[in-house]
């Protein structure tokens, strides 16, 4: 029984939705008015579009709404998610999601606007861009962080430099009882190793451990902690915001100072923060950045909505000496070549959003999935169910499909590191790394009778 799921918007989110769900059979029809946009949907997946707004009732009912199971309004127009949404649930469509940019519309003191509103998971793409940068200014020396399992396994994408003492080594000569490196990233390719396989300088590699033991982890790998006291955020706009917010309410120790070009915003948000220093100025001036000190600084975030200005500054701060940069970039295409350029860590807004309403449309045995790198490769978070073929057997009895490895299974509260001779118990929670064309078989493993959700 296949579900049915309708996208409101073409863009790169629900472009990126629709891909998943159609590669797994789900019925999506997609409803978009651009006319070119339409176009690339047909021409690239196999799905039904729909001409159309998604406000209209009869658009919606012409893209079977009756019968829809989920409806995901990802336009740019908050307004009119928000009214997608409400339609649908007046049709009796059991999920609802819609991207909300305006927290004018959701941070609401009195009650909750997903009750109000009849929307399932409000999304906002600064937020999420802002949650995942704190992640990193807690854990340094990553490139990514994600947690599963409530928090107790941890994993993390580092960059092998060349003066690492895992460079030129062989996967199979590491002790790897704490830690399982998952993947390898070369050249924009994604490897799941085996034990030939050997580790360069300048790979990214994806290694998950116990939260507990991650900084042993990285100290065995060579990798020491740095610390960050002080940090430059570039653009007090919603994402700026966010980040200094959550900085603050999280407590990180940090001394924060935020660079906004617009005057009458600089001091909005000043009033806004406790502990964060605001300065007018514009961010792509070099005498502004030096007068400032930037040099000194350990991490430089760049945030405004222009994504020139956040690479050029992003550059002009490395050279100025900062310890790392991190950059918001929209265009995705832009992205393999940030990296070439030296910056370190480049987040887009809109890969991010796809992956969190990934995440929480992906229930049932599946707790979550994160989307890594761009051969859009995943981190599956699932239950091994009673009587499935992978259950009562150790692993190395396992015929796992190349293209994927487990990286951990959690059993109540305990982390477990698997080994060949791990065995799989009914109720595990088992993190799994997987390759587009390897996940389907992955999830027959664990569920009853190989039996699709």
């Amino acid at each position: 029984m296949s579900m049915r799921s309708i996208i409101i918007g073409a863009g790169k989110v629900g472009f990126s939705i629709a891909q998943l769900l159609s590669s797994e059979n789900h019925d999506v029809v997609v409803i978009e008015q651009d006319e070119e946009r339409q176009a690339v949907l047909e021409d690239l997946l196999d799905i039904q579009v729909i001409s159309g707004s998604g406000a209209s009732w009869a658009t919606l009912e012409a893209a079977g709404v009756k019968k829809a199971d989920m409806l995901v309004a990802v336009t740019e127009a908050d307004e009119l998610n928000m009214i997608a949404c409400l339609l649908a649930k007046q049709y009796g469509v059991k999920t609802t999601v819609a991207r909300v940019r305006n927290p004018e519309y959701v941070e609401t003191p009195h009650f909750s606007p997903e009750s109000l509103l009849g929307i399932d998971l409000i999304i906002n793409p600064e937020r999420v861009t802002a949650l995942e940068i704190a992640k990193i200014v807690k854990n340094p020396e990553a490139l990514n962080v994600d947690y599963y399992a409530d928090g107790k396994v941890q994993l993390v994408e580092l960059l092998v430099e060349a003066n690492s003492p895992i460079a030129g080594m062989k996967l199979k000569s590491l002790d790897t009882s704490q830690y399982v490196i998952v993947s390898i990233v070369r050249k924009h390719h994604t490897i799941v190793p085996g034990g030939e396989d050997t580790i360069h300088a300048g790979d990214h590699i994806y290694v998950m451990a116990n939260t507990a033991n991650m900084l042993e982890v990285l100290k065995s790998l060579g990798i020491h902690r740095k610390k960050i006291e002080n940090i430059t955020i570039l653009g007090a706009g919603r994402t700026g915001w966010f980040l200094a917010h959550t900085i603050e309410k999280e407590k990180i120790p940090v001394n924060i100072k935020i660079i906004e070009k617009d005057l009458k915003r600089a001091k909005e948000v000043s009033g806004k923060l406790k502990h964060s220093l605001v300065i007018h100025g514009d961010g792509g001036d070099l005498d502004l950045l030096e007068a400032e000190n930037i040099g000194q600084n350990d991490l430089f975030i760049a945030v405004t909505d222009d994504d020139k200005l956040n690479l050029l500054s992003s550059l002009i701060a490395k050279n100025l000496g900062v310890g790392k940069t991190i950059s918001k970039i929209k265009r995705s295409d832009v992205m393999p070549l940030v990296e070439q350029i030296g910056i370190d860590v480049v987040f887009s807004p809109r890969i991010l959003t796809a992956g969190a309403i990934l995440k929480y449309i992906r229930r049932g045995d599946i707790i979550s999935v994160t989307v890594l790198g761009e051969d859009r490769a995943e981190m599956i978070e699932l239950v091994a169910q009673p009587g499935s073929a992978a259950v009562g057997k150790k692993l190395h009895k396992i015929k796992f499909p190349s293209g994927s490895v487990i990286g951990a299974i959690v059993r109540g509260e305990e982390v477990i590191i698997p080994s060949g001779h791990s065995e799989i118990k009914a109720f595990d929670r088992l993190m799994v790394f997987s390759l587009p064309k390897s996940i389907h078989q992955v999830e027959k493993l664990f569920i009853n009778g190989g039996k699709k959700m």
